[in-house]
């Protein structure tokens, strides 16, 4: 039990460093592309960045199961590739209505010149929890999914994508709404959580090592 409290304890300690070296890394540089000098990919998890760049018109996927405002749609999602880049990114646009009828998609039009989006990045299990064995399990359209998968995408679309997923903070055409709403601690709240986690490992071990020593026997007096 002490040995696995202070081990948690490192760990927050080590993440609470590295959100501290990416918030540092941020503040010194300067112009739209510092996100692409961060040397470990990871440390952009939950980090935004104003990117300019194309989204890929000739293919696109609807997420499906989503709910916004009551409303139920999908989540539209594309290939970007920022400007001066030669690897694309998964982006997620937002949230676009669906229609009555299940067969039927909902019509848009995506820009066709350079944009330029807020983007907030996701590294690692793009899913999350779902029941679905893989992505496209429509009964309708191959390019409805029930979750993302980084592989899934690379082995239909051919191309060479980045482990990092984006997610669009700001609208790119009338009919979608961004609506992704990150968890991510900051470095004081990571230091909190080690400083628990070290006080629960060393009262657990005052607590066994009151209860394990050995007790002293007192004499006894018979009369």
């Amino acid at each position: 039990m002490v040995s696995v409290c202070f081990r948690l304890a490192f760990w927050q300690w080590q993440r609470a460093q590295e959100k501290q070296g990416l918030i540092e890394q941020i503040d010194a540089s300067s112009g739209e592309y510092w996100w692409r000098k961060v040397s470990k990919p990871e440390q952009l998890q939950g980090a935004t960045a104003q990117i300019r760049g194309r989204i890929d018109t000739s293919q696109f996927w609807f997420l499906d199961n989503q709910i916004v405002n009551g409303q139920v749609g999908y989540d539209l999602v594309v290939l970007f590739l920022p400007q001066d880049y030669t690897e694309y990114f998964v982006l997620n646009l937002g949230f676009i209505a669906g229609e009555r009828d299940r067969k039927q998609l909902p019509d848009f039009d995506l820009p066709t010149n350079e944009v330029m989006i807020e983007v907030e990045f996701k590294i690692g299990d793009w899913a999350g929890f779902t029941l679905a064995t893989s992505p496209n399990q429509s009964a309708h359209h191959s390019n409805v999914l029930q979750y993302l998968d980084h592989t899934f995408f690379v082995q239909n679309t051919g191309q060479q994508l980045s482990p990092l997923l984006m997610i669009a903070k700001n609208a790119v055409f009338d009919d979608v709404e961004p609506h992704y709403q990150a968890v991510v601690m900051s470095p004081d709240k990571h230091r909190a959580y080690a400083l628990q986690w070290l006080l629960i490992g060393i009262s657990a071990g005052v607590i066994a090592f009151f209860a394990y020593r050995p007790k002293k026997l007192g004499s006894s007096h018979y009369e």
